[in-house]
């Protein structure tokens, strides 16, 4: 049973998360993005190869299309902010590049997406072992005298939280990041799952 105070502490993180990643679409430089970007396509391509160059293009592609329908005339408006006697020229600039980086921003998430797919295809199964070892382990120990831990039931979900946060930081952050910290939250997410599960209590 939550605490009382569990969902004000969930409501201060989650509003604390929305102005950092406010603070940052507000300040962040286009290039930062677009160097996070070409850093993990080099660690991609050194370990999927020509793998990497599909995902690549289609991400790309994606992107192409929606600056061509939606971004092209944001520039636009950006551009004529600036002009006239009136026009704000550094106001303008400023917008441009806000335009600029959430393009960049979409496109990385976009391609972390198709990488953490690419991920998945061998993890769902592993995932899937994991819970069924542990269910079978719970199912074992309710016919022995061997005691179930909550201590361990609580780490499991704990671990499994963290992963989930984990793989929605890496997912979100516009900075370089390993590439093999998608594989590494998926067997996270098995191992955290194989404890929950293998812990629950035999009331249960």
């Amino acid at each position: 049973m939550s605490r009382p105070n569990d969902s004000g502490l969930g409501m201060v993180v989650a509003l604390g998360v929305f102005i950092l990643v406010a603070a940052t679409w507000v300040f962040i430089p286009p290039a930062t993005i677009r160097a996070a970007w070409m850093h993990e396509r080099a660690e991609v391509h050194a370990l999927a190869g020509e793998g990497e160059q599909r995902m690549f293009a289609e991400s790309m592609g994606q992107l192409q299309q929606s600056m061509s329908r939606d971004f092209r005339a944001f520039l636009q408006d950006a551009d004529a902010m600036g002009d006239g006697p009136l026009g704000n020229q550094g106001f303008s600039q400023w917008t441009r590049s806000r335009i600029e980086a959430t393009w960049l921003w979409l496109g990385l998430v976009r391609y972390r997406l198709n990488v953490l797919s690419g991920w998945l295809l061998p993890g769902i199964p592993l995932v899937i072992v994991a819970y069924l070892d542990g269910h079978y382990m719970r199912e074992i120990r309710k016919y022995s005298f061997v005691a179930q831990s909550p201590i361990r039931h609580k780490l499991g979900i704990r671990v499994m939280w963290i992963v989930i946060i984990g793989l929605a930081g890496w997912i979100l952050m516009p900075i370089p990041v390993p590439a093999l910290i998608a594989p590494f939250l998926t067997v996270s997410l098995g191992y955290s799952l194989w404890l929950w599960v293998s812990n629950l209590q035999k009331r249960l």
